[in-house]
């Protein structure tokens, strides 16, 4: 039971910390400075980057206490001051757990006291990238012994930072189309965001496919018929494939998606309603695919890896 309470605060404190940093930044460069298309004057963005960083900063406590238990072998030791104390000071995911709650609180104070401007996005957004590059010190890199050491640790922490703004910029997308009823100026927005978005998503997939192959090449090397036997293998092709289900709805949205969308404005007609159905259905398709990704992550983190065994 406690091991479950592990991976699903990793799970919600993954998913926080992406809205956080990648939502935050998407009002940036996606959305217009000002108007009524503008972040700060929609009324969800503020509420969104709120619930993720109370979020992320209560997932983070709960999952320290969690953690501990696993480490102390009960949650009656955990809850100690000695064992506590000695997660905080001693092991690296207790100090990055302790980091990564601070930011989040100093990021709910600053989202609660900033005034209506494209400042607070910016701000919470490097909150939010600093909070998600502390999972590095909770992932299998930072136990990677020898030269290796240092490249692991930076592989899993630009992993996790492009991770996290792609799927950010989905919990944003799915915001600007969740009203059903929409007006050209409107569309004219998303259908900006969404190419504005294309080559920074071309981008954080090759970074995800070159920090990913060298997470594989330390956590599996060459055993991979063994990690295909090993339940730590088997999620990680999983996740392979759920990714690979995001490239496709991404190449769809890219490819088929955007250009009718912005033939459609152009022309100053309306999108159909099951066209505008149709884009909202797959976006939020690769937001559930991401999510499922995030899930798996938050499990297969917990378990040894094939390197480990093969020593």
């Amino acid at each position: 039971m406690t091991e479950l309470a592990v991976i699903l605060c990793r799970l919600a404190q993954y998913s926080a910390a992406s809205v956080l940093m990648g939502s935050a930044l998407f009002f940036v460069y996606a959305l217009p400075s000002e108007g009524p298309a503008a972040a700060a004057s929609l009324r969800w963005p503020r509420p969104l980057l709120m619930s993720a960083a109370l979020v992320l900063l209560v997932a983070t406590v709960i999952g320290l206490v969690a953690q501990t238990a696993v480490l102390a072998g009960s949650l009656a030791d955990a809850l100690t001051a000695q064992s506590l104390g000695a997660v905080l000071t001693q092991v690296d995911l207790g100090k990055a757990a302790l980091a990564r709650a601070s930011l989040a609180l100093l990021a709910a104070i600053y989202i609660g006291a900033a005034a209506r401007s494209r400042a607070p996005w910016i701000g919470t957004g490097l909150l939010g990238a600093l909070a998600t590059a502390t999972f590095g010190w909770m992932g299998h890199g930072v136990a990677t012994d020898g030269g290796g050491h240092a490249l692991h640790l930076a592989a899993d922490v630009v992993h996790a930072l492009a991770a996290a703004v792609w799927l950010g910029a989905l919990a944003a997308f799915v915001g600007l189309l969740a009203s059903p009823r929409q007006g050209l100026d409107r569309l004219t927005v998303t259908a900006d965001a969404l190419t504005r978005f294309s080559p920074l998503g071309i981008a954080l997939v090759a970074t995800l496919a070159a920090t990913g192959l060298v997470n594989a090449w330390f956590l599996v090397g060459r055993h991979v018929v063994m990690a295909l036997r090993d339940p730590y293998g088997q999620l990680l092709a999983l996740k392979l494939a759920l990714f690979a289900g995001m490239l496709a709805l991404a190449a769809l949205h890219r490819q088929k998606s955007v250009p009718a969308l912005a033939a459609r404005i152009a022309s100053q007609a309306l999108p159909q309603g099951d066209a505008l159905a149709s884009l909202r259905r797959s976006v939020m398709a690769e937001a559930l695919l991401g999510l499922a990704v995030l899930a798996l992550v938050a499990w297969f983190g917990t378990l040894e890896p094939p390197t480990a065994m093969a020593m």
